[in-house]
């Protein structure tokens, strides 16, 4: 019943979107052989005037080309730091870190997670991190008077689009030329110039989530220059580009199945709870899946204590990023199971992703997206009758990027298979809701070279399910280029019901 009412609703509407932007074709791929594209050309490696901050951590500026094509033109800094290695004597080099996003800042994670990675990783690296250009103290985008969101896409789409665009208006008008090259081709530029400065030979690299794709990036702008490299929490490379042949006209989120993945991770949840049992989860006892669909047919009925179908979604978004918060998430769904059935009415106001300035400016660059949004609602119909739960909100996650009003001609699109030195290895948790393990074997294949290992657990990369031995695995990778035999399993730390 509730499926029949949310799909009808959605089907209404399907016919009643704001009138069609201009569909932008995607960009073709380049052959696996096709010749380098720019890379620093050319552009003098910065000086690192190191200073000590934040106690046991040093600090630096680093002036890089606004414009790789004009590498002596103007300059933005970036605010970079390390964390030098314990024992010097026996130090391997620099080990380059970024912590995801886009629009996380590396100064202040490097801070908040260097003293936890092994011993033997920082006694033998130099960890470095730095804020990609366009986020924290690196020449960051101003985007005033951005008004807040607005409007259903499925009630109300000409507010709604008319409000997702405005983002980009209002990051066009504070940020200038600055917004046209910020992709995360040029963040990788970067790094390359930092590489230089700090007197690698090679480049040592550990990414997380977003990070994968500055990774995969880097790792086929500059194949020659890659020692090694770790990536944790993988986006399927092709997905976030460009999408595979007969996916480009979906977002990146449905091109990546994300509703897939959270929806494999609800039920392992309901899986851990039950074997709990309700001494430990207060949301066991019975079938847990039909009690989950009153829960949701309740508040499309409408809200209940202030929590509705949207924020009870959000709720779950974020208890999926980490299982220990599990035990939280039975409670609020043990609070909400209705006593008697309720009669749904359709789902006109699904959960919409937003985003923050930082993270737009960069996504909206590096992603072919579909322009046509009178399409959107068609497939958010077809989404919601594959995954009830989360279809929709992976269809209109991007919405702010539709129209964005700048373009970066230097961004990369692949190929994704360069030739290296050495092997990347991929660390990917069993359950992922935002990049699933899925994600991590489709990209092992774009890469050529991708090693996957896993960790047994649940959540958005290791930094939210720890395991000490895959963070073992991890360490002698860097050190001595051992990578673990392909698909091995790893335990995490922390169970969600102890």
């Amino acid at each position: 019943m509730r499926l029949r009412w949310a799909l009808a609703a959605l089907l209404l509407v399907a016919g009643c979107s704001a009138p069609a932007a201009q569909t932008q074709a995607p960009q073709a791929l380049p052959a696996p052989d096709a010749p380098l594209p720019l890379g620093t050309n050319g552009a003098a490696a910065p000086k690192l005037d190191w200073a000590p901050c934040h106690g046991s951590f040093q600090c630096a500026t680093a002036p890089v080309p606004l414009s790789y094509r004009e590498p002596d033109g103007a300059k933005l800094n970036l605010s970079v730091i390390r964390m030098p290695a314990t024992d010097p004597a026996h130090r391997v080099g620099s080990l380059m870190i970024n912590f995801g996003g886009p629009g996380t800042d590396g100064v202040g994670e490097l801070m908040r997670f260097g003293p936890r990675y092994p011993e033997q990783l920082r006694a033998k690296f130099d960890l470095v991190s730095f804020d990609p250009r366009g986020i924290g103290g690196s020449a960051p985008v101003q985007c005033p008077g951005t008004p807040p969101a607005a409007g259903s896409p499925l009630r109300d789409s000409a507010a709604f689009w008319t409000a997702s665009a405005a983002v980009g208006k209002a990051c066009a008008a504070g940020t200038g030329a600055e917004l046209s090259h910020l992709s995360t081709a040029n963040v990788a530029r970067d790094m390359d110039l930092l590489r230089q400065a700090l007197g690698e030979q090679q480049l040592n690299f550990y990414g997380y989530s977003y990070g994968t794709y500055l990774g995969g990036t880097y790792a086929n702008l500059f194949p020659g220059k890659l020692r090694a490299m770790v990536l944790d929490g993988t986006l399927d490379l092709v997905a976030n580009s460009t999408g595979q042949p007969g996916q480009q006209q979906k977002p990146v989120d449905v091109r990546a199945d994300v509703a897939t993945a959270q929806q494999q991770e609800l039920e392992a949840f309901f899986a851990a709870c039950n074997a709990a049992g309700p001494g430990k989860c207060a949301f066991a006892g019975g079938d847990l899946k039909q009690k989950f669909a009153a829960v949701f047919d309740r508040l499309t009925h409408g809200p209940v204590g202030g929590m509705t179908v949207a924020s009870l979604m959000e709720t779950i978004d974020r208890a999926l990023y980490q299982s220990s918060r599990w035990p939280r998430l039975a409670k609020t769904l043990a609070a909400l199971v209705p006593s008697s059935p309720v009669s749904p009415v359709p789902v006109l106001d699904p959960r919409v992703p937003t985003h923050s300035p930082g993270f737009l400016a960069v996504q909206c660059l590096d992603s072919e997206l579909p322009q046509d949004t009178a399409k959107y609602a068609q497939l958010a119909a077809e989404e919601a009758k594959r995954q009830p739960y989360f279809g929709v909100a992976p269809v209109f996650s991007m919405a702010q990027c539709v129209g964005w009003p700048a373009r970066d001609e230097d961004r990369y699109l692949g190929p994704w298979n360069r030739p290296r030195q050495h092997p990347i290895l991929i660390l990917a948790n069993r359950n992922d809701p935002v990049t699933p393990l899925a994600n991590a074997q489709a990209t092992a294949r774009e890469l050529g070279d991708g090693h996957v290992v896993v960790v047994d657990g649940a959540g958005h990369t290791t930094l939210d399910v720890p395991s000490t031995a895959a963070s073992a695995a991890m360490a002698r990778y860097f050190t001595d280029l051992t990578v673990p035999p392909e698909g091995t399993v790893y335990p995490p730390e922390v169970r969600p019901f102890p």
